[in-house]
This record gives C-alpha cells, structure tokens and sequence, in this order.
C-alpha cells in the first residue's frame, strides 16, 4: 500500500452530514453512496466546491464523528472552508491529527471501501501505528469520474505511534 505519515494542523469544513451506524448491519456503508448521489443530483456538491478556499484542497469524505456515546456517528461531505456557513450546510472542525495518508485508484464506492478494509485488518496490525480515535478517518476524492478505473482518491487514517 503506498502511503506516508503527515502530521496536520486542525482545520473547518463546511458541508452536509448524515447521521449513520455502522455497527447496525454495516448500516453506513448502505446510507454513505447514496447520500453522495443525492448531494450530486440537489447541486450541493457543486455549493460546496465553490466553497473550497483554504490550502487544504478536495471534497472529503469525513466518517466517524462521534455523537455521543452511541454507535451512531456523522458522516460529512464537505471542503476545506473559511467562508461564512450557508443555510442549510453544517461545519465541523477536524482536529490536529497525525495521518496516514493512503492513495488509492478505482470506482467508487468499492474501491474506497476495499481500501479501508486493508488498512484495518493488513496495514495497522503491522504498522507500529495505533488508530487514533480522537479524529475522524477523511476520504478525499478528486475531480473526474468516480466509476473510471483509473479514478485517485486518497484516504486519511489517524493514528498514533505506538
């Protein structure tokens, strides 16, 4: 897998959230790709995008912010943003984090989600890393089309050296 270890400074986003389960029959991975659909037919994709103002650039993806002491967590669609909020968007600050940064290629969703299964269950147990569950795991898709074979995204993983 190739990836590389960057420590980041916290930062805002701005955009939509669905409130989602993973733990409940992997409930997230059903509501999460039509969640981006719909955000693409309303336009909103294209609202957040014009958003994007900071250094930090690509949509994310953001998974695991916890509510409370449920399993249920927010899941963000959303860009790097210092501008005001508009109606109807939420804001979330992601915390100063270590990452592991892992490029991926392929169609969405699978590919994304068959990435994250290899850094769960290949790469941490191996890595010297623990997951850091003060932040959130970022997806972070570039512009082009996401069912194309040769489709790059990254994904973010935090993590603590053991």
């Amino acid at each position: 897998m190739n990836y590389s270890i960057e420590k980041k400074d916290s930062f805002r986003v701005i955009g939509l959230r669905l409130k989602t389960n993973f733990h409940e029959d992997e409930r997230s991975l059903k509501e999460i790709p039509p969640f981006w659909g719909q955000a693409h037919q309303s336009g909103d994709i294209k609202k957040i995008v014009s958003l994007m103002n900071t250094d930090i650039k690509g949509m994310f993806g953001i998974c695991g912010v916890q509510i409370d002491e449920s399993k249920d967590f927010y899941y963000y669609i959303a860009a790097a943003s210092d501008a005001p909020m508009p109606d109807g968007m939420c804001e979330y600050t992601v915390p100063a984090s270590t990452w592991a940064i892992f490029e991926g290629k392929g169609p969405m969703p699978v590919s994304i989600q068959e990435l994250q299964r290899k850094i769960y269950t290949e790469w941490l147990p191996t890595s010297g890393y623990e997951y850091n569950t003060s932040a959130p795991d970022i997806e972070v898709y570039s512009d082009g089309d996401q069912s194309s074979p040769e489709n790059k995204f990254w994904v973010w993983f935090p993590v603590i050296k053991k």
